[in-house]
């Protein structure tokens, strides 16, 4: 295998498309990011050799790495993600867990070249599990509460 140059390579036609210059905020920037951790190897024979993408669904991007590495915040990231999925750039092969070694899996899409305003291509599963304390949401309302088991007065009287 030939290791290729540094760097990475974007293509005018996605550059020039409407759902990049659509992009928002930090997108467009962490869709380099995602480009930038393609691996090609050479396949073909000798004389018709072609780069060919060898992990185009199967790219893990974490919110530690993200920050770490590049010094982006955890909102800035999903907000970021959630743009990428909407206009077609990538989506989601594997939905991560909150354990260490259970990350999302990223591939790219090429969707993109479809994209049109309005259109949305993939929206992220927000996470429905609470973790840690959490505060019931009660409503106080104006029903009858029993106070005892005979008799029911409005509640207002027993807030008092």
């Amino acid at each position: 295998m030939q290791k290729a140059p540094p760097g990475t390579w974007v293509e005018k036609e996605t550059f020039e498309s409407i759902a990049f210059l659509a992009l928002k905020g930090f997108a467009p920037q962490l869709l380099i990011l995602f480009l930038a951790k393609r691996r090609f190897d050479l396949i073909g024979r000798k004389g018709k050799k072609k780069r060919v993408c060898t992990n185009c669904e199967s790219i893990i991007f974490t919110y530690v790495e993200a920050k770490e590495k590049y010094g982006i915040t955890k909102s800035r990231f999903s907000r970021a993600i959630d743009e990428l999925l909407a206009k077609g750039f990538i989506t989601i092969i594997h939905h991560g867990g909150s354990y260490k070694q259970d990350k999302t899996v990223y591939g790219l899409s090429e969707n993109w070249r479809h994209w049109q305003i309005g259109t949305v291509f993939e929206v992220r599963e927000r996470e429905t599990v609470k973790r840690g304390f959490c505060k019931p949401n009660k409503k106080v309302t104006l029903e009858t509460v029993p106070i005892h088991s005979h008799e029911t007065v409005p509640i207002q009287e027993v807030l008092g």
